[in-house]
């Protein structure tokens, strides 16, 4: 029978795959002494998502995906955890660069489809 493991076990981990213990975020870090229980919620979302061995994306791609989605949701803090865990993975310049124009396309482009009622209007 295989045994969950422990919180620290998770967060080392973690720093593994951030680029050391420095890098994990401190909300995980305030969770391991007041509601350890979420970082076991985080450890099995990301083993089903990001840290899905079984995807057909390979993990740096993976968690270049999920920077893309922390740069979309305007999240600082994930911002910052998912580029060392892309850095730690061998991310290039030239990757992280192409990800910001991606992600600024996206974010620019919804403009149009917010404008929408605006259009519909001067279209009659």
């Amino acid at each position: 029978k295989m045994q969950n493991p422990s919180v620290d076990e998770i967060l080392s981990f973690m720093a593994k795959k951030l680029g050391g213990q420095e890098n994990i975020p401190n909300a995980i870090r305030y969770a391991k002494v007041c509601a350890p229980e979420l970082i076991y919620h985080v450890a099995f979302s990301s083993k089903n998502s990001v840290a899905d061995e079984n995807s057909p994306f390979d993990e740096k791609t993976r968690t270049l995906i999920f920077l893309a989605a922390a740069l979309a949701m305007k999240d600082p803090e994930c911002i910052k955890t998912q580029l060392n865990a892309a850095l730690t993975l061998g991310a290039t310049k030239e990757e992280l660069i192409a990800l910001i124009k991606i992600v600024k396309h996206a974010a620019h482009s919804s403009v149009i489809g917010f404008a929408e009622p605006i259009l519909e209007v001067l279209s009659k």
